[in-house]
């Protein structure tokens, strides 16, 4: 069952203003030290900076709050699989939040072209019709 959907759109340039402004204050407050390791290590970096800040937003909306309520920027870290596929892993209160609304899975989708990036955060929790699902598979 669908908890919430967020979505986040970011301007890439306006990100790059704000690092080359900021810097490492920005940038360690906001990432992670595999998100920061990872951005760093390409020739796009500004715009996975982009990718995982607008990730991180899209998560807030989609798990109702914003960035409100202790959920810290680092709490919500993206990560990416060996095939490339975006993906979440969640700390703290974010973590705690999504334990007491019962949230058991997410999907994270990222684009960028040009100027813009965008983020999908899909949570789902467990319901009624996954649970009659899950019996009728068996096992």
């Amino acid at each position: 069952m669908i908890y919430g959907v967020g979505v986040d759109l970011v301007h890439i340039t306006r990100m790059g203003k704000v690092i080359d402004k900021w810097g490492n204050r920005f940038i360690h407050r906001v990432f992670t030290t595999q998100e920061i390791t990872f951005c760093f290590h390409s020739a796009k970096s500004v715009s996975r900076f982009a990718l995982h800040f607008a990730a991180k937003e899209a998560f807030s909306k989609a798990i109702g709050l914003g960035m409100r309520k202790g959920i810290r920027w680092r709490d919500v870290e993206v990560f990416h699989h060996p095939s490339g596929r975006p993906d979440l892993t969640i700390a703290g209160a974010a973590s705690s939040l999504c334990h007491k609304e019962g949230i058991t899975w997410w999907h994270v989708s990222l684009s960028d072209d040009g100027d813009y990036g965008i983020a999908v955060v899909v949570l789902e929790k467990a319901g009624p019709e996954n649970r009659v699902a899950e019996a009728q598979k068996g096992p």
